[in-house]
């Protein structure tokens, strides 16, 4: 029914953006700690893959953002916006846990929270294939 219709509509839109605030948090977290962690006499923000996986998780954070805001705003397109937030989000987590090394997921670090968080967001409500194929639908009409 329409109702239902709506209600999931809205839904997505905030869990998108829900999700793009968590990786962005996680983001930021994960550039504090490269900053202060030190190896080889220097912090691991100097090197070339921590630089490599910081730029991912920041464009994979921005654009994910950008189509969040755009379906709150518009009231439309939470599929492609539940589908990039979900992928962002699980990368970022990712991404995260591997630039935290060990402590990544003791209890000593909120990181492996982010990471669960975001494997649960990443279903709820359609994966991001299940949100790809309902806009393939749509276009179909």
């Amino acid at each position: 029914t329409e109702a239902m219709q709506k209600t999931f509509l809205k839904s997505c839109i905030g869990l998108s953006n829900e999700m793009v605030g968590g990786a962005e948090r996680l983001r930021e977290d994960t550039l504090e700690y490269v900053k202060m962690r030190m190896q080889f006499g220097r912090s691991i923000a100097s090197f070339q893959v921590t630089k490599h996986k910081a730029t991912d998780m920041l464009a994979d954070v921005e654009l994910a953002k950008s189509a969040a805001y755009y379906a709150a705003a518009a009231f439309d397109d939470a599929s492609i916006a539940k589908a990039s937030a979900s992928e962002a989000y699980m990368q970022t987590a990712i991404n995260a846990v591997q630039m935290h090394g060990g402590i990544g997921f003791t209890w000593d670090n909120d990181t492996h929270l982010w990471f669960k968080r975001a494997k649960s967001s990443e279903v709820f409500l359609g994966t991001a294939d299940f949100h790809r194929e309902l806009m393939m639908q749509s276009w179909d009409q």
